[in-house]
């Protein structure tokens, strides 16, 4: 008897759905991956608000056993690029985009990485290469004394001459992003926000960071980080090996060449503006400020770096042009009933409307934008944070399911997880942003 493609749709949906309800009903909790430790390559930087390797990892899984026919995978919000690494050792292919240089640098090491005695060797002869270096002209950018005593930004200057003489472009790019990390820890940006926030001068005061014994300790730990990650890679079966990877720095808003056709997207898109929630372009910065330009690629635009809110004005919500357009707010509100009960109760604050209708204007169009060459057919997973805007909870779960709705898919399944130690960070622990306790996976299917 044949089968139509709605009825083969149909009964995906539901195997997936009891899928992920299975694991929930087995294991209370199972969501939650509250002993979850980053290792090998999702490991290398701390990027802000990273996903979970296992969780993502288990809806690749659920999803290739209700699917077999699926081999690519994409990410219009890349990150870290965790997506990237659970599709590549599934023997996926996988295209990923992100308006942040530093996540397409992290990505494409991570889609290319140097063994663990190719990336041993490497820094081993960086830093022979820094310490015998003398007479160094100190690089420089504005405000770069702010951020860097002079001390640590001649050390910094070595390293980054010396890296720039490695011949291999592969290789220097996994040592850029060793000094991506050693700068977020030598820095004088306190470690404990993702924003930039100088320590106290009470602190920096006693503060003497170690550039060269910082970036030693990292690159080592990143070698080893980096064994695993190759090992993983080329342990892939004959019959398994790894797809086609593309990874593209721009906006899904306008200025990125999207692919033609995917089989799945799975991503985290932006809780909301990224000034007042996760500040990805001020957490980025610093180390774009050191790395040879060069080496992020054709694709790299450096008025990102023009300030340290330029990269987070870019992005989603970062413009309030024209937020308040009535017949704009119309059509939004029209597809999201939701969204129109929340901006209901927010006429009376003028400033916090325009925000969230700012931020929803263009979480729209990236929704409809990162799902048009998703096939008919095709699952979508968005893991979805709540944030709290005057002091309410903004539903973005519903409000996402229903834009979706709105273009053409259906529901299929949501995953609630607690978040371990019940916080994830944001950027201001105000009425706009807040820290959040729960976490969401909304589950799509176009129809």
């Amino acid at each position: 008897m044949h089968t139509s493609a709605a009825e083969l749709g149909d009964s995906r949906s539901k195997d997936l759905a009891l899928a992920l309800e299975r694991h929930e009903r087995e294991q209370p909790g199972f969501w939650d991956f509250a002993t979850n430790r980053r290792q090998g390559g999702h490991a290398f930087f701390q990027y802000p608000a990273m996903m979970v390797p296992e969780l993502q990892g288990t809806l690749l899984d659920d999803l290739l056993a209700v699917a077999p026919d699926t081999t690519s995978i994409y990410d219009p919000f890349l990150g870290s690029g965790t997506v990237l690494l659970e599709s590549v050792y599934r023997g996926l292919s996988f295209f990923g985009t992100d308006i942040n240089p530093m996540a397409t640098l992290l990505s494409r090491v991570k889609a290319d990485p140097p063994s663990q005695a190719e990336a041993a060797a490497v820094v081993d002869r960086v830093v022979t290469r820094a310490e015998a270096a003398t007479d160094e002209a100190l690089h420089t950018f504005p405000n770069r004394d702010k951020w860097f005593s002079d001390e640590v930004a001649l050390e910094l200057t070595r390293l980054r001459t010396a890296i720039s003489a490695e011949a291999e472009e592969r290789l220097r790019r996994f040592l850029w992003v060793c000094l991506a990390e050693t700068i977020r820890l030598v820095s004088n940006s306190r470690t404990s926000t993702f924003k930039l926030h100088a320590y106290a001068p009470e602190d920096l005061e006693t503060r003497r960071p170690q550039a060269l014994e910082t970036f030693t300790a990292v690159g080592t730990s990143n070698a080893v980080r980096a064994g695993e990650h190759w090992k993983r890679i080329h342990a892939l079966p004959n019959t398994q090996t790894a797809g086609a990877i593309s990874i593209v720095r721009g906006s899904v808003l306008h200025d990125v060449n999207i692919p033609v056709r995917v089989d799945a997207i799975m991503t985290s898109p932006p809780y909301g503006d990224n000034k007042t929630t996760v500040p990805y372009g001020q957490h980025s910065y610093l180390p774009l400020q050191w790395i040879d330009h060069a080496d992020l690629g054709a694709d790299f635009d450096a008025d990102l770096l023009r300030s340290t809110h330029r990269l987070d004005t870019a992005s989603l919500g970062g413009s309030l042009v024209h937020a308040l357009n009535t017949q704009e707010r119309e059509r939004l509100e029209t597809a999201s009933p939701a969204l129109r009960y929340f901006n209901a109760a927010l006429e009376g604050k003028p400033d916090l409307l325009k925000k969230v209708l700012s931020f929803s204007r263009d979480y729209e169009l990236a929704l409809r934008r990162s799902a048009r060459p998703l096939r008919a057919g095709g699952f979508s997973f968005w893991t979805l944070g709540q944030r709290r805007v005057g002091g309410r909870e903004l539903p973005l779960v519903r409000i996402t399911a229903e834009f979706l709705m709105a273009q053409g898919h259906t529901e299929v399944s949501t995953i609630i997880r607690q978040l371990p130690r019940g916080r994830k960070r944001m950027a201001v622990r105000n009425n706009i942003g807040a820290t959040m306790a729960t976490e969401h996976i909304l589950v799509m299917v176009k129809e």
